[in-house]
């Protein structure tokens, strides 16, 4: 009997076989594809892996498969050896791997539509390099033209020429006949990406990110299987692309933390991309101006080929930044001292551009009683409602929950409600009041609902159409506008105190990137910092453009503190809608966990549990259990979960090097 071994995208750890649909078919010409299955009352997508013919003298019962979804392969050998990979190392299934690497939801059209990110073409000019670009070229080039893999870390500050250095490179790829993938953080850094890459190569190019429906994702999938795309450019989920002949990946802003997955499988952009480059024998390219500190140590040890651009393009100078304290500040209703309001107003009266960096949306991110000092929480997350104003609502960020401002106090019942600390809607309305005729843009999670909004904010600055840029994180990183001589940071400790190891090297590379948008062009750029903590080290250091000085002293406190990179980590997550049973079942894990550590002499460090950072969320509580040691012994303890019994409505669930344990 022949039978079609499938993978189903479920957390259960087996393959299941199936009969074909009618004996007409061919199981062999089945396998590489999607096809519909029925499990149990539901109809699912699977992956068609292999055919067995399995020899039985009892008659097995197995149901048929309801339909073949594609024409095409889309499962490569190297995407199920890449899905065995993920499976072992981010703890799921092989079902659950392969979704990600093959998504669920591609749908195959009739037509082969063209790729946007084909259409656009701008004129630019091929710069002229310096000396450090065209060394780090020569170099990576060698690489290439050897097809062995190895992996850079390119270490280039702001400005100092990095999107050119990686435009040469795919260059020589290409001639190599090699395709390229590169990943950028966000969304909004497609826009310039796409204007400044698709000059150089044109209809070679495809995009691939959330923002592109199913259709489309089906249609380049295909493409890149053919060789008729040479290049991908996209977001974290772009490393799966099956390029043909891949020969290189470049991962830009590679310290950020959008390239590590969040939901299950949770996977890490970074990791897949050597894995892959040693697959195809390719080259692996990582580039930051703040790297991080895992990357770096790499580097440090050798793992990793270090290449430095410390010095911004012509020579230009850094931008000079000026902390300013917030303590004892006689405006205290205002979002910006006097010392900031007289550099926007110089800065406009010489008709050049300001960006305003805050990393917190909406109006006023809190609402207290002045009577009993309450403040107002949302009653689904254990975390205060953020006011917004036009229409006057209170918005929970993180489960979308909408309410109106109470008239009184809904603890002691007092009137005396207050809105408390600035949003970028609230930074938007002062420079509106205080610089009447200056033309501003705000970019958000609340306004950049599209990528339109994206691409309108950057053209918007690009062609000079607005003074003022103000934003969250978004805007701290890729943006490069020549006309911006002036960075305002309004509050530059908003992530500094956040309970979590990698708070203070966020900062760092926050003010230090969003610093980097200024100073680019002819115009010297300036920089000023509002913080209540002036001489913490993450802000002198940035201050001062210097990474290495942070390093140094941010390494040392993670080997002390035995944190990444000094160990591998986990996050062992205890979600349940009674607070009773997360602290019950959270205890009992823990004390699970800690006898199986003793009797395999697993070298592991347990910490815990302790509640989540917002401790309830969408009206489920939270808990957390930390490992940490070698990811091995990580992995070996992991699975031991499935034979843990916790209570019905209790969830539990691991994260291995997550990007926060908050």
């Amino acid at each position: 009997m022949v039978v079609l071994e499938v993978a189903v995208p479920l957390p259960i750890n087996k393959t299941f076989y199936y009969l074909p649909l009618n004996n007409n078919i061919n199981l062999e010409d089945v396998v590489g594809k999607r096809v519909k299955v029925p499990f149990g009352k539901k109809t699912l997508t699977a992956y068609a892996i292999s055919y067995k013919n399995i020899k039985s003298n009892n008659p097995i019962k197995l149901k048929q498969i309801i339909e073949v979804i594609d024409k095409n392969n889309l499962i490569t050998e190297e995407a199920i050896e890449l899905a065995k990979y993920i499976s072992k190392n981010y703890v799921c299934s092989l079902g659950e791997a392969l979704s990600s690497i093959i998504p669920i939801s591609m749908k195959p059209s009739k037509r082969i539509s063209k790729n946007k990110a084909t259409e656009k073409r701008e004129d630019h000019e091929k710069c002229i390099l310096n000396t450090q670009q065209n060394n780090a070229i020569n170099l990576i080039n060698e690489s290439l033209s050897r097809s062995i893999y190895s992996s850079f870390l390119i270490h280039g500050v702001t400005a100092s020429g990095k999107t050119e250095v990686y435009i040469n490179i795919m260059e020589y790829a290409l001639k190599q006949s090699k395709s390229t993938i590169m990943l950028i953080p966000d969304i909004s850094l497609t826009t310039q990406f796409l204007s400044v890459i698709t000059a150089r190569f044109n209809k070679s190019i495809g995009i691939w990110h959330s923002g592109i429906n199913n259709n489309e994702k089906y249609n380049l999938f295909l493409k890149a299987i053919n060789g008729d795309i040479k290049i991908i450019i996209g977001a974290r989920s772009a490393v799966f692309i099956p390029l043909k002949n891949l020969g290189l990946i470049i991962i830009d802003e590679e310290h950020e933390y959008t390239y590590k997955q969040g939901q299950k499988p949770s996977y890490d952009a970074r990791e897949i991309a050597k894995w892959r480059g040693k697959y195809q024998n390719a080259v692996v390219i990582l580039g930051s101006a703040t790297p991080s500190l895992e990357s770096y140590k790499n580097a440090m040890d050798k793992m990793v080929k270090l290449i430095e651009l410390n010095k911004r393009i012509d020579n230009k100078r850094f931008p000079e930044v000026k902390v300013l304290t917030l303590k004892n500040r006689v405006f205290k209703t205002s979002s910006f001292l006097p010392e900031t309001i007289k550099a926007i107003s110089k800065t406009l009266a010489r008709k050049e551009q300001i960006i305003v960096f805050l990393n917190r949306r909406g109006y006023s991110p809190s609402i207290i009683c002045r009577k009993c000092n309450s403040i107002y929480q949302c009653p689904r997350c254990s975390i205060s409602m953020v006011f917004h104003r036009n229409p006057d609502l209170l918005k929970c960020h993180y489960c979308g929950k909408i309410k109106y401002l109470p008239a009184s106090c809904p603890i002691c019942k007092a009137k005396d409600v207050t809105i408390f600390g600035s949003g970028t809607q609230k930074v938007e309305n002062e420079l509106k009041k205080l610089f009447k005729h200056a033309r501003i843009f705000r970019l958000d999670s609340d306004t950049a609902t599209s990528n339109k909004n994206y691409e309108r904010a950057y053209n918007g600055i690009k062609n000079e159409e607005y003074d003022i840029l103000i934003g969250t994180q978004m805007i701290a990183k890729g943006f490069d506008f020549p006309k911006v001589s002036l960075v305002c940071v309004i509050n530059a400790d908003t992530s500094l105190y956040i309970p979590d190891f990698k708070s203070i090297e966020k900062t760092f590379q926050l003010i230090t990137q969003v610093a980097g948008r200024t100073g680019r062009g002819n115009i010297e750029g300036n920089v000023i910092v509002q913080t209540n903590h002036p001489r913490h080290y993450a802000i002198e250091y940035a201050k001062k453009h210097d990474f290495k000085s942070f390093y140094k002293i941010e390494i040392e406190q993670r080997k002390r503190l035995f944190y990444p990179p000094f160990c591998d980590i986990a996050k062992i997550s205890i979600r349940s809608k009674k607070e009773i049973k997360v602290n019950e079942n959270s205890e009992k894990l823990f004390s699970f966990l800690e006898d199986l550590i003793i009797k395999y002499k697993l070298e592991l460090e347990i910490l815990g549990p302790v509640s989540a950072y917002i401790t309830k969320l969408n009206n489920t509580y939270r808990k957390h259990v930390i490992i940490k040691g070698n990811r091995n012994n990580i992995l070996k303890l992991a699975e031991f979960l499935k034979n843990f019994k916790q209570s019905v409505g209790t969830f539990i669930n691991i994260e291995i090097m997550p990007s926060d344990l908050i």
